[in-house]
């Protein structure tokens, strides 16, 4: 899986189009259909080989895949200028870090089409549950998911017999095993809180307003509510005594807690088992998989996410009920979605991929029941807003400094950060 790390040098490009975004999802102009017109498709590369034998099995839409660099901020960029240009755009793409819709949506790039009556409320209603939500600005819908990045609890099983461990049900029982962890076998992890693996993960699953956006305009950051307050309880203790890592979980001084068997269990999306912990801890029947824990005070045991891609069709394609069918075809055609690298945002499409899954004699046990139920599950106050990366640098370089210490303070001032963000990114910003 990709690391927002290794993309910073592109991030200039994404600054182009956040000066000219103008904060102001403006009126799109009417492009003239031509029904056999063929259509251009950005993938990236993952998606290239399905979306050419997508495009051979349905002739009639006339598509063209072109593989293109997904690095994060390339590709609206790379929109802005052609719009800015007056040169062609394509007529959809996939995007591997679902945030940069909400560049796409103002102006001047004005990008996205509203998939509402485009695609069929029976197509709509079958993605899990509230996995659009995020897709939804000013009760509209600019996007299909395709993956997504539920969070769970992935746990050692044979290390959590041996030591005589519960799996906790409860993040208040997740900080009791980290004390334990920390006095009892001091050098053993919880897993990384590094950028969205702690934001996203967990600040995000419990509820905690840093990007909730339903509009291209307008956010909500409230980082002083209870639904944030409450993360510090848990994850500070545990930064402190060092069993929640500061690390990236692909950074290589990271990697020997997984490889030398040091790694207990971690928080985190549900690929994180076949692209982060397997090809450094390959033995069989060790890993399992349990339910995200519940938040004190929460209704439900909410899952965070981290990652996940999604399809997006142009508003000024002059073939848009051709680039409709080829992005709903991708994002729902079984076949397609059997193979997928990750769990499929189609329900009927995941119920297929996860037979594959209940096969893989790497899991100590069927995971399927807890993904599926993890999906339906995703946070409603996580969006895709334009300030992302910044958000995760600024987490960062304030609650993950921090080590603990004074977290709250560090929370605060996250979120003045965050606010001047979002003000950079030219939003109304709601909340405290």
């Amino acid at each position: 899986m990709k690391s927002r790390r290794a993309v910073a040098p592109l991030l200039a490009a994404t600054g182009l189009l956040l000066a000219a975004c103008g904060g102001q999802n403006g009126a799109r102009s009417d492009v003239k259909q031509q029904a056999s017109a063929p259509i251009t498709i950005w993938v990236d590369d993952t998606r290239t080989k399905p979306a050419q034998e997508y495009a051979a099995a349905h002739p009639e839409l006339k598509a063209t895949v072109k593989s293109v660099d997904n690095t994060h901020g390339n590709i609206p960029a790379q929109i802005a200028l052609a719009v800015k240009a007056g040169k062609d755009v394509p007529d959809a793409v996939f995007l591997s870090y679902p945030d940069e819709l909400a560049n796409m949506l103002v102006n001047p790039v004005n990008y996205a089409l509203p998939l509402d009556g485009v695609v069929g409320s029976d197509v709509l209603d079958g993605f899990a549950k509230g996995s659009t939500a995020a897709c939804t600005f000013d009760g509209k819908t600019y996007c299909l998911p395709n993956d997504l990045a539920q969070t769970v609890l992935y746990y050692d099983k044979p290390l959590f017999a041996k030591f005589g461990y519960s799996v906790p049900k409860t993040f208040d029982e997740w900080l009791a095993l980290g004390l334990r962890v920390g006095k009892e076998h001091p050098g053993y992890s919880l897993g990384s809180v590094n950028s969205r693996y702690g934001l996203n993960g967990y600040y995000g699953s419990s509820g905690c307003a840093f990007n909730q956006s339903s509009s291209p305009t307008t956010v909500t950051i409230d980082v002083k509510s209870p639904a944030c307050t409450r993360v510090d309880d848990v994850i500070g203790p545990l930064l402190a005594n060092k069993t929640l890592s500061k690390l990236d979980p692909f950074d290589a001084a990271y990697t020997p807690i997984v490889k030398n068997d040091k790694l207990l269990a971690t928080i985190s999306p549900a690929w994180m088992g076949d692209y982060g912990i397997k090809p450094t801890s390959p033995k069989k029947g060790r890993w399992a998989v349990a339910p995200m824990p519940t938040w004190k005070g929460a209704a439900t045991n909410a899952s965070g996410t981290a990652g996940g891609g999604i399809w997006v069709v142009s508003a000024k394609s002059k073939n848009k009920a051709a680039a409709a069918k080829f992005a709903t075809g991708m994002a729902t055609d079984p076949k397609v979605q059997a193979a997928s690298s990750g769990y499929p945002a189609y329900t009927a499409d995941a119920d297929i991929w996860l037979k594959q899954v209940a096969k893989d004699d790497w899991y100590a046990e069927d995971p399927s029941a807890v993904y599926r139920d993890a999906a339906g599950k995703i946070s409603p106050t996580l969006g895709f807003v334009r300030f992302q990366v910044q958000a995760e640098d600024a987490f960062n370089a304030t609650v993950l400094k921090s080590g603990g210490h004074d977290i709250g303070a560090a929370l605060e001032k996250f979120g003045e950060q965050l606010t001047k963000a979002a003000q950079s990114a030219s939003y109304s910003v709601k909340g405290d």
